[in-house]
């Protein structure tokens, strides 16, 4: 539904009503709402750095971290001027005479031109992300948030001047609650320009919030049709369908959605529906160690990429996970998709075949379910779809591409009723 971005002020007034006390560690993240309320950032930051090296499965600590990062971000921007401009290095010659050197300068110059703050701060704030979905599944924000980023292609970029005029008085109509007036405006902008994002989700909305659900499943799945590759159309459906009790149909369009994008918010709206029609998924996520073994090459390096200062120590099995990289290297393309027959394994990606390593080399309990899954032949669907992560990304794509069928015959399988 509509959403309106808070300001982190704002987010931090109201961070304590709006997370219930169901966790004991919603009670120590008060003290970090308290402090970026007065707008102590610094320590509120280093405070839930500390909570979540604790406890890494927290995923309200990691959603409200990538908060405080991007304010980072934002406030490094102000910075960035400070390294740019001309500059003068004088020098002495053998007689002690100064004299100005151009070739240094210019040196200097270059250097410090490449040195970002803002670019350095966006590059933590997007890894934020990236270690939150190692070791949570209800950091529903960041999951949300990076694929919005790095994923979703961008939309109404080239809106008529004509389709902005009724849109802005369908605006106007829907601010002040007329939502039956607002749709016939969304309604004309759609046929003025059938592929303006935001309305299609707007005109749903309309019916949404007067409790007419069977249009506002319509106009919901308008847009998924128009948008295939959109997230947000399906997760309103979903909710729509929800509305009208058809679990069945949430189910399917959650399966549909997870094609899209395995996003975490659409895992749980699919065991809510599975919930509620006496039902549930016969599998569980299983946390990371590392980040994904990736096909990159390691001698370039950005100034402004970031990279934590301590790496964690890897023990085993993700030892052997990584070792798995060099092993398979050769055999794959940029995107670790497997194109080269080789006697290692048959599993078509990078991913996979680090996880068959793993579990080949080790009996960790932790691997239960990944064992579970290579032995009914599911291992890929659960490496790539259940417990996917944005680094391997182009696998998944490639693998859900080729393979619907399965990943069809993987939930239908793995959906059990109570």
């Amino acid at each position: 539904m509509k959403k309106t971005l808070l300001l982190i002020a704002a987010i931090c007034i109201q961070a304590i009503t709006l997370f219930s006390q169901s966790n004991p560690l919603d009670k120590k993240m008060e003290k970090v709402y308290a402090l970026a309320e007065k707008e102590k950032y610094k320590d509120a930051t280093e405070y839930l750095e500390k909570l979540l090296e604790d406890n890494p499965e927290y995923g309200k600590g990691w959603d409200f971290l990538s908060k405080l990062r991007y304010k980072d971000y934002e406030d490094s921007k102000l910075i960035d001027g400070l390294f740019s401009g001309k500059m003068t290095v004088t020098t002495k010659d053998k007689d002690g005479n100064k004299t100005e050197n151009d070739s240094m300068s210019n040196a200097i110059v270059d250097m410090i031109s490449k040195i970002s703050p803002s670019k350095r701060a966006y590059s933590k704030y997007i890894y934020t992300f990236r270690q939150a979905l190692l070791t949570s599944d209800d950091a529903y924000y960041c999951s949300t948030i990076l694929r919005q980023k790095k994923i979703d292609p961008e939309t109404d970029t080239a809106v008529s001047k004509k389709a902005i005029k009724y849109y802005n008085s369908a605006e106007g109509e829907f601010g002040k609650k007329n939502y039956e007036e607002a749709a016939k405006l969304y309604k004309r902008v759609i046929e003025e320009q059938s592929d303006f994002f935001k309305v299609s989700l707007y005109m749903g909305d309309c019916f949404y919030f007067t409790g007419n659900y069977v249009n506002a499943a319509e106009a919901f799945r308008a847009a998924v049709k128009t948008f295939p590759d959109l997230l947000e159309p399906r997760k309103y459906l979903i909710d729509t369908y929800g509305k009208q009790k058809l679990y069945d149909k949430c189910v399917e369009e959650c399966i549909d959605a997870m094609l899209v994008y395995p996003d975490l918010s659409i895992s749980e709206k699919m065991r809510d529906a599975l919930y509620f029609s006496d039902k549930k998924l016969d599998f569980t996520w299983t946390p990371r160690a590392v980040m994904p073994n990736k096909m990159v090459d390691t001698t370039q390096s950005s100034l402004n990429e970031y990279k934590p200062e301590k790496p964690k120590t890897v023990t085993a099995p993700w030892t052997f996970y990584q070792k798995a990289l060099d092993n398979m290297k050769p055999n794959c393309n940029s995107k670790g998709i497997i194109t080269t027959p080789n006697k290692l394994s048959d599993a078509g990606y990078l991913e996979v075949y680090s996880w068959e390593e793993m579990l080949k080399n080790s009996t960790d309990p932790s691997l239960e379910q990944a064992r579970k899954m290579q032995k009914d032949g599911f291992l890929d669907c659960y490496v790539l779809v259940t417990c996917f992560h944005y680094d391997f990304y182009e696998q998944y794509h490639d693998f859900v591409t080729k393979r619907k069928d399965k990943v069809l015959q993987y939930y239908k399988k793995y959906i059990v009723a109570k």
